[in-house]
């Protein structure tokens, strides 16, 4: 990915020795303005060694990890969907190994996007489900919600990410769904063409933190890659993990197929990071020149 890059000196603060010299970072953030759903990385370039690098961005806190002798660090930044266009701070607070403590802030370029609509004509049960699901739907929000509230402190992925299928994305991330003249809700997540019975494979290396049948979703499977970052695959015919199992690249989670709440069989695989939905693909093509070590 082609970077933009902003260099600055931090202001100081509990600096050990006038020897060390003022702690300057370089940010080098996506140069090409990112859209609502769209991930980005920041890379960041120290002169001195940092014991830790914590960010914050669109009000969400944006984490970092080294990535050799602790002067480069990288970080994913994801966007709602609700960012405005124009320029938007990424305030970073860094600590040195010797005690320095430094804040700073860079700038992050956001353009608009319009998104897809879809209408469709299916049966009633398919858009109002029954009274009688309403607790088990309750259920199932819940246990989404507690998986998606925890942050597994290490960064599990390495490298790029693949997609569980085989073949591109068949629908728009954002898309707006009209079902029966009714606002069903966007689309989180980019689904795959996949007959029933195709092996689907781990994105990324992960712990699983999810494994079950959801009355909307049908059998699910979400992969906690560390740091905030997650995958969800959904409609499978067959789940083959269990909760805590740890997965690598091209582990197989299951089967594809057409449980839950779907009108045939694909591959549904939607990203969180923290509490927003991004699109699968962008972040693909954010991490597309990463090398696992």
């Amino acid at each position: 990915m082609v970077l933009v890059t902003t260099a600055f000196v931090l202001p100081v603060q509990g600096q050990k020795s006038a020897a060390e010299g003022p702690l300057e970072l370089a940010v080098s953030a996506p140069a090409e303005a990112l859209q609502p759903g769209g991930v980005g990385v920041v890379r960041v370039t120290a002169t001195r060694p940092l014991a830790t690098l914590e960010g914050e961005a669109f009000g969400r806190e944006v984490r970092f990890w080294p990535t050799g002798d602790r002067t480069r660090w990288e970080g994913l930044v994801g966007l709602g969907f609700d960012i405005a266009p124009g320029q938007h701070p990424i305030a970073l607070r860094a600590s040195g190994t010797s005690g320095t403590h430094v804040t700073g802030e860079a700038a992050l370029s956001v353009k608009s996007k319009k998104y897809e609509t879809r209408r469709l004509t299916v049966a009633a049960n398919m858009v109002n489900p029954p009274e009688e699901e309403a607790a088990r739907i309750a259920a199932d929000s819940k246990a989404m919600a507690d998986v998606f509230a925890g942050v597994w402190p290490e960064r599990l992925w390495r490298g790029r990410f693949d997609t569980p299928v085989p073949g591109a994305a068949t629908s728009s991330f954002g898309r707006l769904s009209v079902m029966n003249g009714e606002p069903r809700g966007r689309h989180l997540g980019a689904d795959f063409r996949a007959a029933s019975g195709t092996p689907v494979r781990a994105p990324n290396a992960g712990r699983v933190a999810l494994a079950r049948d959801l009355y909307f979703a049908g059998n699910t499977v979400i992969v906690d890659h560390g740091l905030g970052l997650f995958s969800l695959v959904a409609h499978l015919s067959r789940i083959d993990v269990e909760v805590g199992d740890m997965v690598s690249l091209g582990d197989r989670l299951g089967l594809s197929g057409a449980t839950g709440r779907v009108t045939g069989p694909h591959l549904h695989w939607a990203i969180r990071m923290g509490p927003q939905s991004v699109d699968p693909v962008a972040l693909m093509a954010a991490l597309e020149d990463q090398v696992a070590p």
